[in-house]
């Protein structure tokens, strides 16, 4: 009874497969776990900016290059604009928040023009903007602080190049 210990599990990021914890490889997808250490989100930028999305996976464990500190204060004080999903090199997710930050600035500034024009409809527009996108900022900034939050990292399955930086390290 008192002997016993949990078997700890790990869970594939590529294909999602749970299995016991120091597994070298994933026995669904193949994939290396020693590769992950290697992979870097300057490289899953970089190939994200170039449309090869074929050796590109999202993890929740933070690459070397990118600091948890940076991640949450930019999610904190840039995160309305998208700037902690620029940082790591989700685009799309950051140009969504972006334009409707814009949005949110532009009905601001220009509140009494708006509101000449749309009298009674401007709290259901603002409710259905602002409401979800405030929510997804938030829940952004809490799956940072628990470390949940998907990062892109680049992979390279070559088995040959993997291996011999492997035995130079």
């Amino acid at each position: 009874m008192f002997g016993k210990r949990k078997a700890k599990f790990v869970t594939c990021p590529r294909c999602g497969l749970k299995m016991l914890e120091g597994t070298p490889s994933c026995e669904d997808c193949g994939l290396v776990f020693e590769r992950l250490e290697m992979a870097t989100n300057k490289d899953a930028k970089r190939k994200i900016k170039r449309g090869d999305r074929d050796f590109i996976i999202k993890t929740t464990k933070l690459p070397k290059d990118v600091k948890w500190w940076k991640l949450l204060l930019m999610a904190i004080f840039t995160g309305l604009a998208g700037g902690h999903n620029y940082y790591v090199g989700r685009y799309l997710r950051g140009a969504i928040y972006s334009i409707i930050f814009g949005i949110t600035v532009l009905c601001v500034v220009f509140n009494s023009y708006i509101m000449a024009y749309w009298e009674g409809y401007m709290e259901l527009i603002g409710g259905l903007l602002i409401g979800p996108f405030g929510i997804a900022w938030l829940c952004d900034i809490l799956f940072i602080i628990i470390r949940k939050f998907k990062v892109p990292i680049a992979i390279d399955l070559q088995a040959q190049d993997m291996d011999e930086l492997i035995k130079e390290n």
